[in-house]
């Protein structure tokens, strides 16, 4: 699980493309072995460049070595966030307008790009933002087989599947898991699992990624997905017109959530989702979404969670008996490992790239 890696080609376009040339240079210094796990790129006017690798941050040099000094960092112009933006809605602010108004946009590949600035209202909705500041580019990516080892506990038999929560606290692979889960019950497995038709909510355009209407993430031959839409108004759209056997759905938390969810069980209809949460216990002492996991409800419950750079899974079922040992999945490379490890100063090999630019060129303070 979590043991492929997309290769460094995956930047390739999206770095030649929306990025301005000083924070192109900086990005495409990085070394193999940290930009493959580099997972957000953090841009703000006036701050220094950062990036966050599994779930921490370093800073990024106009060269490419990392740190946890600021000062070390490349300071970003207003000028560049703003032609970065303009970058990203292909110089056409109108035409990207409805994805500006919730405040990120989809790029080609699948990436997403996080926008804040000024907001600007029209009556009580939010019309579009100007005056940019800083955006936040999330890099795709889509692990195969990464469920491989959990999807076993889900299945009930050939043709039918549990219905599934899967829950753990942000940035520990919840939504990878979820969008392979999805590929694998649409796809099928052979004649142990046979494909079912599978229905994808995707209120975040996170699971899919759609880019112009194409879904840039392969979730499976008979998967229909809903972009843009509250999953509470796209379980019923879809069960009125697509007739699906499963639904999926990332990060429940909504006050209409719950029935929307009653409402595919009453029909029939097997649930595969998300939530933010600590623990089983945890969940069930959220208001309304609580309920979910009661009886009746979620039959497999499915724990994620990092310890010490390893992630970790566990299965239960809806009564807390363990189906499967707590599994640790060592996924960070050694270059990685050794920036984990130390937090307060310049670390592991981009410390030693640090102070051996400060040895050369001085320190710039």
């Amino acid at each position: 699980m979590w043991h492929e890696r997309d290769g460094c080609e995956r930047f390739d376009e999206l770095i030649s493309f929306y990025l301005p040339d000083s924070i192109k240079t900086a990005v495409r210094g990085i070394k193999r072995e940290y930009l493959i796990e580099l997972e957000e790129l953090r841009i703000r006017a006036g701050q220094p460049l950062m990036g966050v690798f599994a779930g921490f941050d370093r800073y990024i040099g106009r060269d490419g070595f990392l740190s946890d000094n600021p000062q070390f960092g490349l300071i970003v112009s207003p000028k560049e966030v703003d032609n970065l933006f303009m970058l990203l809605c292909e110089h056409s602010v109108y035409a990207y307008q409805d994805d500006i108004s919730r405040g990120f946009i989809t790029l080609k590949g699948g990436h997403r790009a996080g926008i804040c600035g000024t907001v600007i209202y029209e009556g009580n909705n939010i019309r579009g933002m100007k005056d940019i500041s800083s955006v936040n580019i999330r890099f795709s990516r889509q692990i195969k087989d990464c469920a491989r080892d959990v999807f076993g506990h889900i299945v009930r038999n050939k043709q039918d599947i549990y219905n599934t929560l899967i829950l753990s606290p942000p940035r520990c692979g919840k939504t990878t898991l979820l969008r392979d889960l999805c590929r694998m019950v649409s796809s099928g497995t052979g004649t142990s699992f046979k494909g079912l038709r599978t229905a994808v909510i995707d209120e975040r355009s996170e699971l899919a990624a759609s880019y112009r209407g194409v879904p840039q993430n392969d979730l499976g031959p008979r998967t229909d997905v809903l972009d843009g839409c509250r999953k509470s108004e796209g379980i019923e759209i879809m069960l009125r017109g697509m007739a699906p056997q499963v639904i999926v759905v990332d990060e429940l938390g909504a006050t209409r959530d719950p029935d929307a969810i009653k409402m595919a069980w009453n029909a029939g209809v097997r649930i595969i989702a998300t939530a933010h949460a600590y623990g089983l216990d945890d969940f069930k002492r959220r208001l309304g979404i609580g309920q979910l996991a009661a009886k009746d409800g979620f039959e497999r419950i499915i724990l994620l969670g990092m310890d010490n750079g390893k992630r970790w899974v566990r299965v239960m079922d809806a009564y807390g008996n363990e189906l499967s040992g707590l599994v640790k999945i060592d996924r960070l490379s050694d270059g990685i490992r050794g920036l984990y490890g130390i937090r307060d100063e310049a670390v592991g090999k981009a410390g030693r790239e640090t102070a051996c630019l400060i040895k050369t060129h001085g320190d710039p303070a």
